[in-house]
């Protein structure tokens, strides 16, 4: 069983529009992922720039309805949420069980480096619930949106099982030989666990520290104790109360890729001028590899080592 049956039909159905020139590698991101999977997307971030495009997210909804805005508790239906994710796939039953309901965030970046993650810590897995808590007020809009768009939402599992996460990056968007764009399994980026990062990151600003002061070594161990249950990015976003203090001071944790954690690190090989699907290498990869043999399409397929969590498949499509 596949759990993320969408993004590899997407990954398909823009190799398709990419061979018939319906789309190119240099148009938006969202203009690629609208015109392939409309149908299939529970949530879209951006209504406005969706509407701007010419795509309608509320065609099968009235939305000249005055009673779906109240529901939603949205004065305009048509407005971007800057919200947490870009893009969401519907659900599928699957032997009685969820599958799909993807979570697909966009990369966009002028030069080799991938964008930098500023809204989330980019994971394998979430939950709409984590989805829901992480976006604050904002994550209900998203919840809501979902529950109309997906039909599968009054299944009981709805909120709490888990969605894969994918990341379409592309790099050197404006330079004609040297773009890539790839659709990449969020394990790529998520090499240690959350619940591990955090911790490790104040005590990575506890050891700068100690290096410029003079800290006992007895509060150096208890720091270190206490680091361990500094898990929660989102209860460290919040801002904090501080007594006789004017301002509300924030910690915003955001994450950059390192030359590892880029697919399109010139090492990993992936050629220019391509489209790719990059997903972990592990029981689902087969499943996935023999989904497109059988569409027969100009697909290559190779394996990367990535440096700090093993092997990757990619299915790469050259644009000609």
């Amino acid at each position: 069983m596949l759990s993320y049956p969408n993004i590899v039909e997407t990954f398909m159905k823009t190799v398709e529009l990419l061979e018939s020139g319906k789309i190119s590698l240099h148009d938006g991101l969202e203009k690629i992922i609208l015109t392939s999977s409309l149908s299939d997307l529970a949530y879209v971030d951006g209504r406005k720039t969706a509407h701007d495009l010419g795509f309608d997210v509320w065609k099968k909804l009235k939305p000249s309805d005055e009673r779906l805005k109240q529901k939603l508790g949205l004065k305009n239906l048509y407005t971007n949420s800057q919200a947490f994710p870009d893009f969401m796939f519907k659900s599928r039953v699957n032997n009685g069980q969820l599958v799909g309901g993807e979570i697909l965030e966009l990369k966009d970046a002028q030069g080799g480096n991938i964008a930098s993650f500023n809204s989330t810590i980019p994971t394998e897995y979430k939950t709409l619930k984590e989805i829901e808590r992480l976006n604050g007020q904002k994550g209900k809009t998203v919840i809501k949106i979902a529950e109309l768009l997906d039909e599968n939402s009054k299944n009981a599992e709805w909120r709490i099982y888990k969605r894969k996460c994918f990341y379409m990056i592309r790099t050197h968007k404006k330079h004609q030989d040297k773009i890539r764009v790839s659709i990449v399994d969020g394990a790529f980026f998520e090499t240690i666990p959350e619940r591990e990062l955090i911790p490790s990151m104040f005590q990575n600003i506890f050891d700068r520290h100690a290096g410029e002061y003079e800290i006992p070594d007895n509060i150096r161990e208890d720091a270190r104790q206490v680091f361990r249950y500094l898990t929660d990015h989102i209860l460290i976003s919040f801002s904090q109360d501080i007594t006789n203090a004017s301002i509300k001071p924030r910690l915003r944790i955001m994450a950059e890729a390192t030359k590892e954690g880029n697919p399109h690190w010139r090492e990993y090989g992936i050629p220019e001028k391509t489209f790719n699907l990059i997903i972990k290498a592990d029981g689902e990869a087969k499943i996935v590899e023999d989904i497109i043999k059988k569409r027969e399409m100009r697909i290559q397929k190779h394996k990367i080592k990535h440096r700090n969590d093993g092997e990757f498949l990619v299915f790469s499509y050259r644009v000609r």
